[in-house]
């Protein structure tokens, strides 16, 4: 996304560029006409005009943007919010200021133009983005446009060429969850997927897939489900694949996630279905509710404090022109054994 300034509007409009900031700052000396024109250049090109004369200059505002996309509500969900936190410190080790955004969905008309804004006017020198799709046409724009990004859970074919950052989690998760069920003897095993526009849902999709594979582990459809990566979303999940199974549940689900899980146990307390006395469940995520859930949630935790400050610095290592900048770090997850999974 090639970045339209001052002058690049007056040479397309023909006219000066003291012409420009006079039609831009709305003064009166302008003829009519002459406005017209120059705003008619403005629109088709997308133009904002740049917030002060420092960054006319080039001068860097050693500001990033965090923007936040879904619904997970940071101040409800621990996990998120230290997410958000670890980011916030990050940047205020490398003397960064951090412009925060929720948007709940940034294929949404509204928020895809904003962000755009946001970058060409210069309120930021780069953007991290936290629940982008894998598919998202804008973090696409961005990254082959030129500009600084840092994403959190994404990969861009060819980031390397780009100045584009990522952080994302080890693609066998999947197949860790599975195999540790296996170990303590589960065959009959189902499975709540998370949202599938994510990277990380869909290869812990491929990796329980896989392992069930491997196995030699019967795959049953009503043992198949989606429970996005909410509580909510995971307990409407779970309610309707057990109320389904009454005459032949699993002896194990795995969820996509902590949350997922979550809300797996909800579905079980309400059915009277005993975890894990009647049913294991083990999650993703490390997510710190998990210790004080009852039973305490056997997990899969990754490092988020490290995998959110990776992605921070190396985006500001970006916008600091510094050499050798990883492109993508891969964190790998630890099993953590708690009581939400037996032996049988």
């Amino acid at each position: 996304m090639k970045r339209i300034n001052s002058s690049d509007i007056a040479r397309m409009a023909g006219v000066s560029r003291s012409t420009v900031s006079r039609v831009i700052n709305n003064y009166s000396n302008v003829p009519e006409n002459t406005r017209r024109k120059v705003m008619q250049v403005i629109k088709e090109n997308n133009y904002y005009p740049q917030l002060s004369g420092q960054i006319l200059a080039g001068m860097k505002q050693k500001t990033i943007g965090i923007f936040w996309a879904g619904s997970n509500s940071l101040a409800s969900d621990s996990l998120s919010s230290s997410y958000f936190m670890h980011m916030l410190d990050a940047a205020k080790d490398r003397g960064y200021l951090v412009l925060a955004c929720i948007l709940e969905d940034l294929s949404k008309k509204e928020n895809y133009n904003f962000v755009r804004k946001t970058y060409a006017e210069g309120r930021i020198d780069a953007g991290v983005f936290v629940g982008a799709s894998y598919s998202d046409p804008l973090m696409a724009e961005l990254i082959e446009g030129g500009e600084i990004v840092g994403v959190f859970d994404y990969r861009h074919k060819e980031q390397e060429k780009y100045k584009c950052v990522t952080v994302n989690y080890e693609t066998d998760s999947g197949d860790k969850a599975i195999d540790y069920l296996y170990q303590l003897g589960h065959r009959d095993i189902a499975i709540i997927d998370g949202n599938m526009t994510r990277l990380s849902s869909i290869t812990r999709h491929e990796g329980h897939m896989r392992s069930m594979q491997a196995h030699g582990l019967p795959i049953r459809n009503e043992w198949l489900t989606y429970g996005g990566i909410t509580i909510d979303s995971g307990y409407k999940a779970a309610r309707h694949m057990l109320e389904n199974t009454l005459d032949h549940l699993p002896t194990a689900i795995c969820a996509n996630n902590d949350a997922v899980a979550f809300g797996v146990y909800r579905a079980c307390g309400e059915l009277g279905i005993s975890i894990p006395g009647d049913i294991s469940v083990i999650g993703v995520d490390g997510h710190a509710d998990g210790t004080h859930s009852q039973p305490p949630l056997t997990t899969i935790a990754f490092d988020a404090k490290g995998m959110f400050s990776s992605l921070v610095d190396r985006t500001i290592r970006k916008i600091q022109q510094e050499d050798d900048v990883v492109a993508d770090e891969v964190f790998k997850g630890k099993l953590i054994e708690r009581a939400s999974c037996r032996k049988i």
